[in-house]
């Protein structure tokens, strides 16, 4: 059980709600387990309409951030996907200037589905190429404006640090909405 603790605390879940999974499952007989912790889970999760957000005369601006290896890239592309499904324009903006493959692969996500991808030199600065992408997308009043961020811990003070670069960079030229 302490294994499992450290796990889901580790996952960032954090150390009284993986205390209270614990106690779920100790007391859940096997067969109801996963559908005890399920809703333990889902009942911690916000009701709050997640509709996503639209600004009629601008473009709207979504960054996308979160931890190492969750598929934010993966993620863009479905979002971009479903956008150009609803007839709407995209650029993206490959902010994420410190994995190797991270422009490319988001090159590439971006010529399958047709939305334009701004990039920078590789190891640039991220809030360089995020301008330079808000600036494009608002010239040429494109719906929305996809920003694929770098990976990051919170922990890391100053990749945070660098988000907030990359937003206060950006909402010179637009507001970032999501």
């Amino acid at each position: 059980w302490a294994e499992i603790e450290e796990s889901l605390i580790s996952s960032d879940l954090g150390a009284k709600n993986a205390a209270e999974i614990i106690e779920i499952a100790k007391k859940s007989k096997g067969d109801e387990l996963d559908a005890a912790i399920t809703s333990a889970l889902k009942s911690w999760l916000c009701n709050s309409n997640r509709e996503l957000a639209v600004s009629r005369d601008r473009p709207t601006t979504i960054m996308i951030v979160g931890v190492n290896g969750t598929g934010k890239t993966t993620s863009t592309a479905k979002l971009v996907s479903y956008l150009k499904a609803e007839n709407k324009s995209v650029i993206l903006a490959a902010a994420d200037t410190f994995r190797a493959a991270a422009v490319e692969q988001l090159a590439t996500w971006g010529s399958r589905l047709g939305a334009e991808v701004i990039t920078g030199p590789s190891n640039g600065d991220p809030a360089s190429v995020s301008f330079d992408a808000a600036i494009k997308a608002k010239s040429e009043n494109i719906d929305y404006l996809i920003i694929d961020t770098a990976g990051r811990l919170h922990t890391k003070s100053g990749l945070m640090d660098e988000l907030g670069k990359v937003r206060r960079v950006v909402e010179k030229v637009l507001p970032v909405d999501e």
